[in-house]
């Protein structure tokens, strides 16, 4: 009966999405179970655990099981990644079945803010209080049922993400008729346009009281939008880092001018206006290009301080003293965007000294001179550095004992650990590959 239940009810899902609408899709019976930053992680540091099992499960083979321990400082989770989604509707479909429900568990879908109540932040989440089901709404828990031990749950999400809102449909495992079916719901945070980029199985995060053990399967992730998802280059993984690197460089190549445009929160706004190009703000930045001048900018910057495109674009356009001056000002609060690195090392081309070691290095980068960037950065005592120009150069033998060395140095640091993980896989060596990958990503067994 529980076949023919669980194929009835994943081919109705199936109806809404093909291969090429589906982001995500794990059955856990088939060989797709290595962690890495296009698939999941798993974190179980303490006494808990995330591990398969056959004993349970709703289809196939095998299903996820989650298990908290109380007072252990920690919790397991399963914590799943797929590219980001900032339009459109996002369906969420999964199992799960909860082996003592008066224990605390929490699921979500979230954006690039992670798990906080914020725009981009939490968009979807359930959680279990005292043996009954809520789900999250405008920021208020509120009532579904109370659950069953031990019985299935089947659980749909259609989020609509630019109105902010979902539809929630819940089936108990050998019932045709939903027990959960609203719509229209307020999004966790009620904010329209709240991207999602993960999503979070997980027992009790903050109070660490809960025993919870639970167990997930069939999770699937699909849009209304058909994507061609690129193939994975190495397990867990679609590009590795000097992919990233080079697409970058291509990204500033392709824009000389201006930078390019990465969404609309380059220009401060929250949603996709249905004429982008008829946006005031998007209206005055097209028309500064034409020119490239600085003061235009900077008053651009000054009018529409929530913009950041202004002050990438003025970078561009600045002298190199002030250019420079500019780019540290700046790093506090653009770091993390790929263009500002970029635009670093422009900026460094210009210099003929290194007077600022930061630039100059980039710009040896830019420039392609990798031998001569390794050997700066070794100069400046950066191993990890060294070990990216010898990457870039084509050296992943070489650029191993570098990163190595950069790990000593901080053990639990994240760039140098996957790094290495990308070197092995270079150089053929799987079994390193995934030890190192697994250090940041966990393992699935």
């Amino acid at each position: 009966m529980r076949r023919i239940f669980s194929v009835v009810f994943l081919f109705l899902f199936a109806i809404t999405l093909n291969a090429q609408n589906v982001l995500v899709q794990y059955s856990f019976d088939d060989t797709l179970t290595d962690t890495g930053p296009d698939t999941f992680a798993v974190f179980q540091n303490a006494k808990g655990h995330v591990r398969l099992v056959s004993n349970i499960r709703f289809s196939g083979y095998r299903s996820i099981e989650l298990h908290d321990v109380a007072g252990d400082q920690n919790f397991p989770e399963l914590q799943g990644y797929f590219p980001e989604r900032k339009k459109g509707e996002l369906f969420f479909h999964f199992a799960m079945l909860i082996a003592n429900p008066d224990q605390t568990l929490n699921i979500a879908l979230a954006g690039p803010s992670h798990f906080t109540m914020e725009k981009d932040g939490i968009a979807f989440w359930l959680k279990t209080t005292d043996g009954v089901l809520f789900h999250v709404s405008d920021s208020i828990p509120k009532r579904l049922f109370r659950v069953d031990p031990f019985a299935w749950y089947l659980v749909d999400v259609r989020y609509n993400i630019s109105d902010g809102v979902y539809d929630l449909t819940i089936h108990r495992e050998g019932s045709h008729d939903p027990i959960v079916a609203l719509k229209g719901q307020p999004n966790a945070t009620n904010a329209a346009s709240s991207s999602v980029d993960k999503f979070s199985f997980v027992g009790s995060v903050y109070e660490d009281d809960s025993n919870v053990t639970y167990y997930v399967d069939d999770v699937i992730i699909g849009t209304d939008e058909k994507l061609m998802l690129k193939p994975f280059v190495a397990p867990g993984r679609r590009k590795l880092f000097i992919d990233r690197w080079r697409e970058a460089k291509t990204l500033m190549l392709n824009s000389p001018g201006c930078p390019a445009v990465l969404s609309v929160a380059d220009f401060g706004l929250s949603q996709t206006p249905r004429d982008i190009e008829t946006v005031p703000v998007v209206k005055e930045w097209r028309s500064a290009c034409q020119r490239m001048e600085p003061k235009e900018f900077a008053s651009l910057a000054r009018k529409y301080p929530n913009a950041p495109i202004f002050e990438l674009s003025l970078l561009k356009t600045l002298d190199q003293e002030a250019a420079v001056k500019r780019w540290f000002e700046l790093e506090p609060l653009l770091h993390n965007d790929v263009r500002f690195g970029m635009i670093g090392a422009i900026i460094g081309t210009r210099e003929s000294d290194e007077q600022n070691p930061e630039l100059h290095y980039f710009s040896l980068l830019w420039k392609g001179e990798f031998t001569r960037a390794a050997r700066f950065a070794e100069k400046m005592d950066w191993p990890e550095q060294v070990g990216d120009a010898l990457f870039l150069s084509g050296s992943p033998s070489q650029a191993r004992s570098h990163y190595e060395a950069a790990l000593k140095r901080a053990p639990d640091s994240y760039w140098p650990t996957t790094k290495l993980a990308d070197i092995f896989f270079a150089l053929g060596d799987t079994e390193n590959e995934k030890l190192y990958r697994q250090k940041m990503y966990g393992k699935l067994e």
